[in-house]
Formats: C-alpha cells, sequence, structure tokens
C-alpha cells in the first residue's frame, strides 16, 4: 500500500517552461561555446539527460558547479514559475486520502520553500535536495532510511528518464508524468509503474492500488 508519496519539483510539480527558457538564455550568453537555442533544446527532449547535457556543449565534469550556478539563477525569476495545471487539486486529494508528501528535487530546498511559501502551499512535509541529478536513487534511500519507511510503501514521481532509472535501481515504485522535460516516448521506454497524462491520473493510479 503507497503512504508517503514523493514528488520531483522543476517538471514535475511546477510548469518548469519559463525556468528551461531563461537557464538556456543565461548559459548561452555565458558559455559563448553553447550555441543551441530554445527551439533546439525543446527537440532533444527525446534524448537521456547525459545526451542533453553534451549537445549542450557542457562537460560532464563541470555539471555540479553549473548545477549550483542554475540554482542561483533560477532564485531571480521563481516569481514566474507556477504549479503545473491541475496539480493544487491532485495535492488536496492526495492529502484527503491520508498520504504524506514530500519533495526530493535536484533544486535547492531554497528554492522550492521559496515557491510553496509565494503560492501558498503547505501540503508537504519535508523537502530534500539531491545533490547530484544523476544519482537521485541515493538521496531516496537516505529519505526511506530517516523517515524508517519500507520501498514498497512509497510511490516516486518524476518526469526524466534518470527519474525512472533511480528508482527501479533500488526497487522503488515510480510515476513518469508527459508535461515535464522528457518526451513521453523516452518515459514510457523506461517501464515506469505508471504513466500520468494529467496529475488527476497519480490520485487515480494510488486509489487503485490501495484498494
Amino acid at each position: 500500500m503507497i503512504k508517503n508519496v514523493i514528488f520531483d519539483f522543476d517538471g514535475t510539480l511546477v510548469d518548469s517552461s519559463y525556468a528551461v527558457e531563461k537557464l538556456v538564455h543565461h548559459f548561452k550568453e555565458k558559455y559563448k561555446k553553447n550555441n543551441m537555442s530554445l527551439a533546439q533544446f525543446q527537440k532533444i527532449k527525446s534524448l537521456p539527460m547525459v545526451e542533453k547535457i553534451r549537445m549542450m556543449g557542457v562537460p560532464l565534469y563541470k555539471l555540479p558547479s553549473i548545477s549550483r550556478e542554475a540554482k542561483k539563477v533560477y532564485a531571480s525569476f521563481l516569481g514566474e514559475v507556477k504549479i503545473a495545471e491541475g496539480m493544487s487539486d491532485t495535492l488536496k486529494k492526495l492529502v484527503h486520502m491520508g498520504l504524506e508528501l514530500n519533495i526530493i528535487s535536484s533544486n535547492s530546498v531554497k528554492n522550492i520553500c521559496q515557491f510553496l511559501k509565494n503560492n501558498q502551499i503547505h501540503y508537504f512535509s519535508e523537502i530534500y535536495c539531491a545533490p547530484n541529478m544523476l544519482k537521485k536513487d541515493k538521496t531516496i534511500l537516505k529519505f526511506l532510511k530517516k523517515k524508517r519507511l519500507s520501498r514498497e510503501s512509497i510511490l516516486y514521481i518524476g518526469d526524466e528518464l534518470h527519474d525512472i532509472t533511480a528508482c527501479k535501481k533500488i526497487q522503488v515504485k515510480v510515476a513518469a508524468v508527459s508535461w515535464g522535460l522528457d518526451s513521453s516516448e523516452l518515459l514510457r521506454a523506461g517501464n515506469p509503474d505508471f504513466f500520468c497524462s494529467k496529475p488527476m491520473d497519480i490520485y487515480h493510479f494510488i486509489s487503485k492500488n490501495n484498494t
């Protein structure tokens, strides 16, 4: 039975299209080797994260420092980031089911807390930062240990293939959403436990799973 639902933040809980546009522009201006336009970036949605990074001309060894920089830049336009359409109603239903909601994201806890405060969203018990977006499985395991939860009792919800890969590595149920960074085709190829076309699908999946 699912008792705890963990959400990714960007592209899952929130519509990150504005954030992506701003960050692509920022790094294009700063790192002149990256000539990728936003339109070109959208066309690589079907590629895994590592391939996206390479296509953008960013060496993998620079990923940690660029990730830290991205979080700082992100804070400057937090006011323009919006919760995914239909997500508010879904969160209310999940809470009414008696589920505990948490967030594990590669974004910073500070940014996420500020967004939740700005939008008066009070459904989440705890927020965790995954320092390495490509090793989110380690953060999820730390979360499970701290909360003393069984793997069978949680569901992770994300928008990228590496979210699916991380959860499968540690045998945790994972639902993929269609409105985020990766394409539906790429996500389905990762064989998630469930694929969501709209936020309310999350509620229906858990309701069916818990009966």
